[in-house]
């Protein structure tokens, strides 16, 4: 858990970290949203994105196949996604 550790960059812009283990980032329940498991990445103008809601069954994945940092920011947005589309 971060126990009040600060941001740190390039981690955290894909929402509140609340924990990470093995470089997956952990988001904590928050209102209509459940746990989220996710990881993001990029290498040779691809950025991808995965996340799931364990408890609710949901994943999501998706992939940007050219540059575009802003895009590559928007793609954490699927986690309202897994809050709008996971069962409860």
């Amino acid at each position: 858990m971060r126990d009040g550790m600060g941001p740190v960059y390039g981690l955290g812009e894909s929402g509140h970290m609340n924990a990470m283990r093995l470089g997956w980032v952990i988001m904590m329940p928050e209102g209509d949203r459940p746990l989220i498991i996710q990881k993001a990445g990029g290498s040779h103008r691809v950025f991808s994105y995965l996340a799931f809601a364990p408890s609710r069954g949901v994943g999501i994945f998706m992939s940007i196949n050219q540059f575009n940092f802003s895009a590559s920011m928007e793609m954490a947005n699927v986690n309202d996604v897994i809050a709008v589309l996971a069962p409860r």
